[in-house]
């Protein structure tokens, strides 16, 4: 085998001239588009010639571009960088044909590669391919939902173009979270912005660098437009040093198999691993349409002193479509989700294809080459003015997952519905996701200022509740297949005051039912020497002010969400003398309740907390991270419920209220009082029987509420904006059947 290695001191050039027309990036794309669409397969490819001819070469090729790609996530997660990219599976490396499209991943934010086409073609549509031009080992970088499709400015992506003489045939990609992105309220979600110029460092696709190696003007960008710059710029160091890798290792491949073959074999590549998909969707679901909706509360109304057109609650509606065709080809409508609007929770449609695949990626395609196949089977529809197409860049995107996370979960329900409906049963169970987050700014005594995140109660979430067992706790994460809540150490030492009382799992919280999920996390902060000043703030993509997701799973509870307590002017060093501490949240409410913990202030955020100033002793404790029940929690096994309270699991206290169980103290534990637990839920189906009304009386009802527009102004407002596209207002006077000029 030949080699060749990258040499930085001759720049191979992409060609502008109109000789070489065919070898532009933007004629590539151009017929890329012309063959898929009229033949319906991927570059027109309707014959694998090359995989036929050769089994044995094609999978080789493939092998060494799919170890190219590990190995780069390998070694260069080990440069110096943030927990999130390190270790936790917030990042991914990829190699990307020309027009942008995913040939092979590394392992983690695989779902992401749904943003590398639009950047490429964002960078072609501008003139970057004439003006600089793009030569091989040059550095792109970009984090912009409008121009590169990050879903927000925490995600931020590098891309190097491989050029074989004179023309792009691939790029290195990388993308990972980072820690803090420079927005007015401090970490990598900033939750209070009004328009885009609040989304803090926000940049279109960028040439930061060429010869695999940065500009050093780019290093003092992350250090004065961000608080945590030596952060940001380890993190961008380790996006290239993997794309330098997976760059040098194509270079070598193109010298065994040729550059033809290279293109070539790539699409047939893509093509194999659409079908795939199709084949896995047809074979796993239901044809049809799958109807969801899910909501995201934004509570603005009296904290926003400056910008009074965003001084307002809103309640957003995510409504979903999700259509299935018998040709095994998913396309998700997003047609009567809310209009955008000033705050931080918009979305663009490059974002929201990753938000489509975050879930999908891995469950369709697990079983296949891992490529752009599963992007092509998965489409959407994203009206212009709504929340996920505004049609303006001025829309703040900086926490779009905060909503977009319930689309990641809907889709992905959908699909857990038609495998349900097939009879797979190991495959079902109730999906939702609720992460949150700390995260903030400070100052060290010696007038050293940072910026921070901590992910933990991100990267690892409870399984929902299987259609035939309990879900497990702190086992997925449904972004990536590296589920990982990262070591306390870890964030200790790059947030300095804030010291881990508590990480564990909190008794009870879960969505109950026949079968519950797996139990939710919890972590208590301990404010130590926060130096000149620390300030702290919430981002989650879930509330406990309101149900995340509304969805059926047979009678089960939802997922309780996400929530906040903080403890300020605490009595804490006292009880650390006295041999007490607490170690989850629901312990510091008992604490407190029970009048051992004295505190100055105690706030419950059940909504995003805003900036809290935080000093000595003061605790942060946060709780997240699991999903939803499945079945009627009053056909839960007795047993498994007596078991649970003796684990420690589900609190005694919830057997008879929630469960109809009772339960009775022996010795250390609990026994079952099987003829009280049979009368306890007869009475408690009886108390159902008397509060229901058949269905006819409740939408009578209901039907009385629109018409008089008796409900609270923001869910008004929230049907007014879904109402304003023509298309779900017909949808919604249908179901309610209103007169034709009917308007909330």
């Amino acid at each position: 085998m030949s080699t060749v290695a990258f040499n930085p001191t001759e720049r191979a050039s992409a060609p502008a001239s109109s000789a070489t027309a065919a070898h532009t990036v933007r004629h590539k794309i151009a017929q890329r588009e012309q063959l898929t669409e009229s033949t319906g397969h991927y570059w027109g490819i309707e014959e694998f010639t090359l995989k036929d001819a050769d089994p044995l070469k094609f999978e080789r090729f493939y092998s060494r571009l799919q170890s190219a790609c590990m190995a780069a996530r390998e070694v260069a997660r080990f440069v110096a960088a943030s927990p999130g990219g390190r270790e936790m599976g917030e990042a991914v490396w990829a190699l990307a044909t020309a027009e942008g499209d995913s040939i092979a991943l590394s392992e983690g934010f695989v779902a992401h590669s749904a943003a590398f086409p639009v950047a490429v073609r964002f960078m072609v549509e501008h003139g970057y391919e004439d003006n600089p031009g793009f030569h091989d080992g040059d550095v792109y970088v970009a984090d912009d939902g409008f121009s590169c499709g990050a879903p927000h400015p925490g995600d931020t992506y590098t891309y190097v173009p491989i050029v074989i003489e004179g023309e792009v045939i691939a790029w290195a990609c990388a993308i990972n979270h980072i820690m803090e992105v420079g927005a007015p309220q401090a970490g990598s979600w900033a939750m209070f912005c009004v328009d885009t110029y609040m989304d803090g460092f926000v940049f279109p696709p960028t040439r930061t660098g060429e010869n695999l190696r940065q500009y050093a003007w780019w290093d003092e960008m992350w250090k004065r437009r961000t608080r945590a710059g030596t952060m940001n710029i380890l993190d961008d160091k380790m996006r290239l040093a993997g794309a330098g890798m997976i760059l040098r290792s194509v270079h070598e491949v193109v010298a065994e198999f040729g550059v033809e073959y290279f293109k070539r074999a790539a699409r047939e590549v893509i093509e194999e691993s659409r079908r795939v998909v199709m084949d896995n969707i047809r074979n796993w679901m239901v044809p049809g349409t799958y109807e969801q909706c899910g909501f995201r509360v934004c509570k603005f109304k009296g904290l926003q002193k400056l910008w009074e057109r965003a001084d307002t609650d809103t309640l957003i509606h995510m409504h979903m479509r999700t259509t299935v065709d018998a040709r095994g080809r998913i396309c998700n409508d997003m047609t009567g989700s809310s209009r955008w609007g000033y705050h931080a929770f918009n979305a663009f449609p490059g974002g929201v294809k990753v938000a489509f695949m975050l879930g999908l990626a891995g469950a369709l395609a697990y079983n296949t080459k891992f490529t752009a196949g599963g992007n092509y089977a998965v489409t959407g529809v994203l009206p212009e003015g709504s929340i996920y197409n505004p049609g303006t860049q001025v829309a703040s995107h900086s926490n779009a997952w905060a909503q977009m996370l319930q689309v990641t979960t809907m889709a992905y329900n959908a699909l857990i519905r038609g495998q349900f409906m097939r009879g797979y049963m190991e495959e079902a169970y109730a999906v939702s996701a609720p992460w949150d987050s700390v995260q903030g700014e400070g100052v060290l005594a010696d007038g050293t200022p940072y910026g921070y995140t901590n992910f933990e109660l991100l990267g690892a979430c409870g399984h929902g509740a299987f259609a035939y067992r309990d879900g497990e706790p702190a086992v997925w994460f449904i972004a990536s297949q590296l589920c990982n809540m990262g070591n306390s150490e870890e964030f200790e030492y790059l947030i300095p005051p804030l010291f881990h009382l508590g990480r564990k799992l909190q008794p009870g919280f879960c969505g109950h039912g026949k079968f519950r999920a797996g139990i939710g996390l919890t972590t208590v902060h301990w404010v130590v020497e926060p130096g000149q000043r620390l300030t702290a703030s919430r981002a989650g993509s879930a509330c406990s002010f309101n149900t995340e997701v509304g969805q059926g799973m047979m009678g089960g509870y939802p997922s309780p969400g996400a929530a906040v307590v903080i403890a300020q002017d605490t009595n804490l060093p006292e009880l650390i003398a006295q041999g007490i501490t607490p170690t989850t949240l629901q312990e510091l409410v008992e604490l407190h309740a029970s009048g051992q913990l004295k505190v100055g202030k105690l706030e419950t955020w059940k909504s995003d907390a805003p900036d809290h100033n935080l000093k000595d002793n003061d605790l942060w404790a946060e709780i997240a991270g699991t999903g939803g029940g499945w079945g009627d929690p009053l056909e839960r096994d007795p047993l498994a419920v007596l078991a649970d309270a003796n684990a420690g699991q589900v609190p005694a206290e919830f057997a008879e209220n929630l469960y109809g169980v009772v339960l009775s103290r022996r010795g250390a534990g609990y026994c079952l009082n099987a003829e009280a637990t049979q009368a306890k839920r007869t009475a408690l189906r009886a108390e159902r029987r008397a509060q229901s009304l058949p269905v006819r009386q409740w939408w009578q009802h209901g039907r009385n509420q629109v018409l008089e527009g008796s409900m609270p102004d923001a869910v008004r407002e929230m049907y007014r904006s879904s109402t304003s596209f023509a298309e779900y207002r017909t949808h919604f006077r249908d179901f309610w059947q209103l007169p034709v000029d009917f308007e909330i």
